[in-house]
This record gives C-alpha cells, sequence and structure tokens, in this order.
C-alpha cells in the first residue's frame, strides 16, 4: 500500500510540474514557429542545362513539430492534452538538450493510472536520435516496470507501445491510440 502512495504522490507531482511547464510551451511554441519560417531554404547547386526543384519539406519541417503535436492530438481526438515544453521533456526523459533540433509533446491524464505521453523529438543528427529513441526506450521500460503489479491495463499498454524513428525524428506514443498517433507521426515526418 505504501508503495502504491508513494508511486502515486512520484506521479502527481510529475503532472504538475508538467503542467506548470505548459504555460510556456505555447509561448515557446510561437517562437519555435517564428524561427523555423524565418529560415532560408538551403542552396542547390545547378547546371547550366537543368534548373534545381526546391526540394520537399516533410509536413513536419514545412510546419514544426509543436503544429504536428498539435494536428496528432486533434486527429486522435485526445481532449485532455496539456502541452509540455521542450526544456521539460529534456529534464523528465535525461534527453540531452545539444541533442534535441526541435521536440513537442503532450501528457494527457485520460486513461490508466499513468497518463498518455505524445512526445516528438527531431534529433540534430543520427546519433542524437539514438540517444533519444533509447531514453525513450527506457521511459517505456519504467512504466511496464512500475505498472506491472498493479496497473495490468498500463502495463500492457507499455509492452504494445514502441519508440518511433524515422530518419532524425523519434516519437514516443504512450497512449490507447498509440496506432493512429504513430501512423500520423510517420505521415507528417516523410
Amino acid at each position: 500500500m505504501k508503495r502504491i502512495l508513494s508511486v502515486t504522490t512520484a506521479l502527481l507531482l510529475l503532472m504538475l510540474a508538467l503542467a506548470g511547464c505548459g504555460v510556456n510551451a505555447e509561448e515557446s511554441a510561437g517562437t519555435e514557429e517564428t524561427q523555423v519560417n524565418q529560415t532560408e531554404p538551403a542552396e542547390t547547386e545547378t547546371t547550366e542545362t537543368e534548373t534545381a526543384e526546391p526540394a520537399e519539406e516533410t509536413e513536419a519541417e514545412a510546419s514544426g513539430l509543436p503544429a504536428l503535436a498539435d494536428q496528432m492530438i486533434a486527429d486522435a481526438g485526445i481532449t485532455d492534452a496539456i502541452p509540455v515544453s521542450a526544456d521539460a521533456l529534456a529534464g523528465v526523459y535525461g534527453l540531452d538538450p545539444a541533442q534535441i533540433a526541435e521536440a513537442a509533446g503532450y501528457n494527457a491524464s485520460s486513461g490508466g493510472a499513468f497518463p498518455q505521453e505524445i512526445i516528438l523529438v527531431k534529433a540534430v543528427d543520427s546519433d542524437g536520435a539514438a540517444a533519444v529513441a533509447q531514453a525513450f526506450a527506457n521511459r517505456l521500460s519504467d512504466i511496464a516496470e512500475q505498472a506491472e503489479s498493479y496497473d495490468p491495463d498500463s502495463y500492457s499498454l507499455a509492452q504494445k507501445c514502441q519508440v518511433i524513428t524515422q530518419g532524425d525524428y523519434v516519437g514516443l506514443f504512450f497512449s490507447d491510440q498509440y496506432d493512429q498517433l504513430t501512423e500520423l507521426f510517420l505521415k507528417g515526418v516523410q
């Protein structure tokens, strides 16, 4: 009983800390979108006989991960999502901020004893993506370990959910809508 109470208290404190960070996430999301929109396209070389076509941007590059995360939340019908700032994500998941080019995330209280976690990261390179994927895999393992003895639904969900990697993009979707979120993420970063 003490273990359940201590885990519940820890989760409540984590949710409160993340909720407190969510206020700044909207402000920082606006700043990140402005920065994304202000970047100049990469220059390409052309020859005399051919004209260079601009490289197609992925949906995530064109609008930014916060916009993709917002769209995924809306499409999945998650109504109680609380935004999590990129700084909070680095702290909660033990990520090195130097390895993160962009991040967006949400927690939602609907579900079992553990909140849903919808986290999207664009790493600066493939090594960064591998480090982020490992941190996310560790998080799923932690949830499974904690839930195994008292929350069979969360335990089962943690066993089902996998970390999704597409190039330098990494996603963690601990959610009942895992399949739909995975599909939306892969479509958004292609």
